[in-house]
């Protein structure tokens, strides 16, 4: 009855904004006439598609797998923790003559990391896999568990460094997907922007390292990872920012003279198109949502604004979702000022584009007497009783002298 109860208050505190007609479609295909086959950018914010080629369609995605090896290290690697060269993470296919590796050489977590997306080590990524996974099976399997909770439901992994496997595969989408999560680890994110180190390990030390790619010319280049296979061709992920501003590009299939001429345009288009859209300011906020019959009047943690390429008049849809235990809550113990009572999502074109925090605006004292809807509801029932008793008693037979 509750979950009915609380559904109801959902539907009925939806609420649609509609600001016109016209919605701002997003470019597609060939419109930028890039070289790559697949391509899609999208806000690092909120992952708002701004441009797409082909990014439904499967493909390799070499190197740039790392980004998702990276992820599941830092998901079960302590900081402390060691990554050792096996006999079998060494037979890898080298992919730089910088560092040279041999068994048992030791590695901890950060310099494994740094080092890995630097050089886009091939044995070091092996190795990672087989110190998280125990066995390169299973941490496969945590490969795939992640990208499938990411949402990148068309993207298999086979191996944690990318080398061609024809079941080895992601599409430009989920790839940005992926990236997008990966925003939450800000050591990786720092390890993809960064041009050249000095590294330890267990046998080398002061070993300088430099990453060769082109990407750091991009003058809003902020991350990246690059990638290829001969089957691959040139893969690139990269995170540009101007302004306060955070795209997430994404090209495969791709060649390197050609990659950096498509960024530049997807940065150029995407830059051009995003703006700033505030729905309604955190003053301006007056809504109330019921809790056990009484209406609580509510705030917003911060202004419903947000990044968007979407045009003016799109229509926007806010959505009020009360906590399914703030009743029993304020039942016990009352509501306080800035208490969180649910959350407050918007919505366009069926994708969630903000989500904040529903706060209490004021304090309310735990009800202490039935309120008036519950009293009058109550009162009406015993009236009802009442006169149903009296109408279904015997009557008595007069008896008459």
């Amino acid at each position: 009855m509750k979950s009915t109860f609380h559904n109801i208050i959902k539907l009925c505190l939806c609420i649609s904004l509609f600001c016109g007609v016209f919605i701002q479609k997003t470019v597609h295909a060939d419109e930028l006439n890039l070289f790559s086959d697949k391509a899609i950018s999208i806000l690092a914010d909120n992952g708002e598609v701004i441009y797409s080629k082909n990014a439904n369609k499967v493909d390799f995605p070499a190197s740039t797998t790392k980004i998702m090896t990276a992820m599941v290290m830092m998901d079960h690697l302590k900081e402390n923790d060691k990554i050792q060269m096996t006999k079998r993470s060494i037979q890898e296919e080298k992919s730089n003559s910088q560092i040279l590796f041999s068994e048992g050489e030791v590695l901890d977590r950060n310099t494994a990391l740094k080092t890995m997306m630097i050089l886009s080590a091939n044995d070091l990524a092996y190795a990672i896999g087989e110190r998280v996974g125990g066995n390169m099976d299973n941490f496969v399997k945590m490969m795939n568990e992640k990208a499938k909770k990411i949402g990148a439901n068309h993207t298999n992994f086979m191996n944690p460094n990318g080398l061609h496997h024809a079941n080895h595969y992601t599409t430009a989408q989920d790839l940005a997907l992926i990236t997008k999560a990966a925003l939450k680890y800000p050591l990786i994110i720092k390890a993809m922007g960064t041009k050249d180190a000095h590294i330890n390990t267990s046998k080398q030390k002061n070993v300088y390292i430099f990453n060769r790619g082109k990407m750091f010319k991009n003058p809003y280049f902020y991350a990246g990872k690059t990638g290829y296979t001969d089957s691959a061709r040139n893969t690139l992920i990269e995170i540009d920012k101007k302004d306060g501003q955070m795209i997430i590009n994404i090209l495969l299939r791709s060649s390197k003279p050609q990659y950096l001429q498509d960024i530049n345009l997807m940065d150029s288009y995407a830059f051009s198109k995003i703006h700033k859209k505030t729905l309604i300011k955190q003053s301006d906020w007056q809504k109330k949502v019921t809790i056990r019959d009484d209406l609580i009047q509510t705030k917003i943690a911060k202004d419903l604004a947000f990044l968007t390429s979407l045009g003016t008049n799109t229509n926007y849809e806010i959505k009020l979702n009360p906590s399914s235990t703030i009743g029993e809550k304020y039942k016990e113990n009352g509501i306080a000022k800035n208490q969180i009572l649910g959350d407050v999502e918007v919505w366009a074109n069926n994708e969630k584009v903000l989500s904040t925090d529903l706060l209490a605006a004021k304090s309310y004292d735990r009800p202490t007497i039935l309120s008036l809807s519950t009293f009058l509801i109550a009162g009406s029932i015993i009236l009802l009783l009442v006169v149903i008793f009296y109408i279904s008693r015997p009557k008595r037979k007069r008896e008459y002298m």
